[in-house]
């Protein structure tokens, strides 16, 4: 599972994150409501058309470009014999420890979720992708007839990413490398929990 990064790759990630950072930014200081993806494009410093060539609005462009697994990724989780939640929490430490975490990013998402907790869907709903790519791994094992139990474990994983993210941010002392350690925690509660049912 070796990532691959060219220098557009890089550029791209730096201008979706200084748009994103604008929105941020302006939203806490302007609140959600009032904030434009025009305000937005000048506060990034770039025309409106650019903008859109990195978000479809202003909600995206808030919440960032949620992390996703790569081709390799998902070729080593095909290959591998391990344990069906040990090899989806494995994928996904790959993934965290290789998408170049921008923690004062998170922390502004955090201070804003707290301004606005009407923002909180938009902020789960990012993981949306990350969740049917999870659920899409976990059927490779289990068959399409398990489509809906994959797709509940995906939902709790990514909840749990949720999170954790929001905890991550707050806690200079927490490695990007221990979320999934805490993820695993809590799958480990949520299982404590329906064994009383």
């Amino acid at each position: 599972m070796t990532p691959r990064s060219t220098l557009r790759d890089r550029r791209r990630l730096q201008t979706s994150r200084d748009i994103q950072r604008a929105a941020l930014t302006l939203a806490l200081r302007l609140g959600y409501d009032s904030v434009t993806t025009e305000q937005i494009a000048a506060e990034a410093g770039i025309s409106p058309r650019t903008f859109f060539n990195y978000y479809l609005n202003k909600d995206a462009a808030i919440i960032g470009t949620a992390p996703s697994f790569d081709d390799d990724t998902v070729a080593w989780f095909r290959a591998s014999s391990g344990l069906l939640l040990g090899d989806l929490l494995k994928a996904l430490r790959h993934l965290l420890c290789h998408a170049d975490l921008d923690r004062g990013m998170s922390q502004l998402i955090n201070r804003l979720l707290d301004q606005s907790p009407e923002l909180l869907p938009i902020f789960y709903g990012s993981l949306k992708r990350l969740g049917d790519q999870i659920a899409d791994l976990a059927v490779t094992r289990l068959g399409e007839d398990a489509r809906p139990d994959a797709e509940l474990l995906a939902q709790a994983i990514s909840h749990a990413l949720a999170d954790t993210f929001r905890i991550w941010a707050n806690d200079d002392a927490m490695s990007e490398s221990s979320i999934v350690d805490v993820i695993a925690a809590k799958l480990k509660t949520l299982r404590g929990f329906l064994e009383q049912a």
